[in-house]
């Protein structure tokens, strides 16, 4: 009996070695107190809906104010209530995909976008999606976890919680439609990877994204293409020369027209001062205002202070600008500037979208939507 206890306490001492062995060989996680890294969201979300479900769109800065270098190895965002639900993790290449440095306000590529010399500015894309909005938090919390800082030589992370920001229950702007008719194709829209998205156009020490919810509309002709024959001229593009509308009752603060059209695929040299081609620029109030971008020269039936009406014409859709092809670049933003500006959401009064059964080909069946903006490459009609 005292053989068998003894081999008991002989064995399970040694089980208990190995486990507290194996605990000090796992990477142990430090919450961190003094970090050089300043954190900050400029621009809080605000829910927009997009196929029954809730999308949050906003921006992660991040400044390492110190002389070494950070290496990030994940984020986590959380919710900013007493429930602290993990809402998304992201790390290695998930993490890499959404993370640029600003040089300043300037996106800029590195050959490991997780590691951040010190003096210098990053940046992180976020996209959640909400199934409901019931489920939408109130707030949201951000923590950040960094290899190897301040936990010896375990291969651990240190951890900081940083950049709460309140979700802004502000309902989106309601518009009318741009357009006329149907089988257009909302381009680079809701992304969090998009052209769209990724326009960071800064100043100094600001890095505003006015195209954050912006629109490329294209037409489709019955085959699911943008043109037909000739691809090289405008005019054989479906939506050349449609009719642009004006999204609500508002005034015209700024123009530009005169800007020749491009040869499609034929992009000119990429300028802040031309990259919108001919334009019309909206004041709807409230601080927002419609921007129209890529219109056909000599087509602007407006000027600078005219006041238009909900579905007024405003020009014609067109090639012009930093422009692949015919189409008609759309944002709203909260300052009378084309890219200085905030890009803000909204959504429009009714559209129907089309289910698409295979690229480029076009069903006949339609989803109708109310009080959404569409999601990325749907194809809709209008009323």
């Amino acid at each position: 009996m005292q053989r068998s206890l003894m081999r008991w306490f002989a064995l399970n001492l040694a089980l208990l070695g190995s486990i507290t062995s194996q605990s000090r060989m796992q990477p142990q996680t430090q919450i961190l107190t003094a970090v050089p890294l300043t954190s900050q969201i400029p621009v809080a979300p605000i829910p927009v809906k997009s196929k029954d479900k809730w999308h949050l769109l906003y921006e992660l800065h991040l400044l390492n104010s110190g002389s070494g270098q950070l290496e990030l190895t994940r984020l986590e965002v959380l919710k900013g209530d007493a429930s602290v639900a993990l809402l998304a993790s992201y790390q290695e290449t998930e993490l890499s995909s959404r993370l640029v440095m600003l040089v300043p306000g300037i996106a800029q590529e590195l050959p490991d976008k997780r590691v951040i010399p010190g003096g210098r500015r990053a940046l992180i894309y976020l996209q959640l999606i909400i199934e409901a909005a019931s489920e939408l938090p109130s707030a949201l919390r951000h923590r950040l976890f960094f290899k190897s800082v301040a936990t010896g030589e375990n291969g651990g992370e240190g951890m900081i919680e940083c950049a709460s920001v309140q979700i802004l229950r502000t309902p989106p702007l309601v518009l009318g439609a741009p357009l006329r008719g149907k089988n257009w194709r909302a381009g680079a829209c809701l992304s969090n990877d998009s052209n769209h998205r990724r326009a960071v156009i800064g100043l100094k020490d600001s890095a505003p994204i006015a195209s954050r919810f912006a629109i490329d509309w294209a037409k489709l002709g019955a085959d699911g293409t943008f043109y037909h024959t000739d691809d090289s001229k405008n005019t054989n593009y479906y939506g050349y020369g449609e009719e642009v509308l004006a999204v609500a009752d508002a005034v015209v603060v700024s123009v530009k027209d005169g800007m020749p059209e491009n040869i499609p695929k034929k992009v000119p040299p990429f300028s802040i001062f031309t990259a919108g081609g001919n334009f019309v620029m909206l004041d709807l109030g409230n601080s927002r205002f419609a921007y129209y971008a890529h219109l056909q020269p000599k087509s602007l039936r407006v000027k600078v202070g005219d006041k238009v009406r909900r579905g007024q014409v405003l020009a014609l859709l067109g090639d012009s600008g930093n422009s692949i092809g015919p189409h008609l670049h759309f944002h709203i933003v909260d300052d009378n500037s084309d890219f200085y500006a905030e890009g803000m959401p909204y959504v429009f009064e009714s559209f129907d979208a089309l289910s698409v059964k295979v690229p480029g080909v076009i069903n006949s069946r339609v989803d109708k939507r109310r009080m959404e903006i569409p999601n990325n490459n749907d194809v809709v009609n209008f009323p």
